[in-house]
């Protein structure tokens, strides 16, 4: 029964550089998530941070959810909360906010 539950675990699956930042792929229980982190671009951005979560829907395109904030953190939980809004609307697996930032905490994303 553990090694079930821990098949179903959020995991980090790979983390990469990308142009402006960083990719993290997450998966939790069958389900992909793909955040990119990367700091202002420009003096027009809105923030200091900016994270885009990512996750593939049947059929149609994958849906971005994005947030600014003045720290990683903080752009995270505002990508959160536009992923929440939309959950219904988008048919959109539902994630634990809380542990995609402790998560990525333990490898310095944030």
């Amino acid at each position: 029964m553990s090694q079930e539950k821990d098949k179903d675990a959020l995991k980090i699956t790979g983390q990469a550089r990308v142009k402006g930042g960083m990719e993290y792929d997450l998966k939790c229980g069958g389900v992909h998530l793909a955040l990119t982190v990367s700091p202002r671009g420009s003096d027009l951005d809105r923030d200091d941070w900016r994270v885009d979560a990512r996750a593939k829907r049947m059929p149609g395109e994958p849906f971005v959810a994005s947030g600014w904030g003045a720290t990683r953190k903080d752009a995270l939980r505002a990508a959160g909360e536009h992923w929440e809004s939309a959950v219904g609307e988008h048919g959109l697996a539902m994630f634990d906010w809380t542990a995609v930032a402790a998560i990525l905490d333990t490898v310095r994303a944030l």
